[in-house]
């Protein structure tokens, strides 16, 4: 019996000017609640001692940039951090 899971990636982009940037966050949460998967974050240098303690946190590099991976309760917990902003 095959495995089923996504097919496909889905991503939500934040490349649209003016953004708000914490209501992308929680429509990404909302949409992983739905379908699932893991959230991609690359950050700032100093984002990252701030991540890495939040809940949902899956895993965490820092080569070739930081970036962190996590669930939508990573992305729901990040998004009530002041000064939150998601990067391009």
């Amino acid at each position: 019996m095959p495995v089923r899971g996504p097919a496909t990636a889905r991503f939500v982009l934040d490349r649209c000017e003016p953004i708000d940037h914490v209501v992308t966050a929680l429509l990404t949460a909302a949409v992983m609640d739905v379908i699932g998967g893991v959230a991609h974050a690359e950050l700032l240098e100093e984002q990252v001692p701030i991540v890495t303690a939040l809940p949902g946190v899956i895993a965490t590099m820092t080569e070739p940039w930081p970036a962190a991976y996590g669930s939508a309760e990573f992305l729901r917990a990040w998004a009530r951090q002041p000064g939150f902003r998601l990067l391009k």
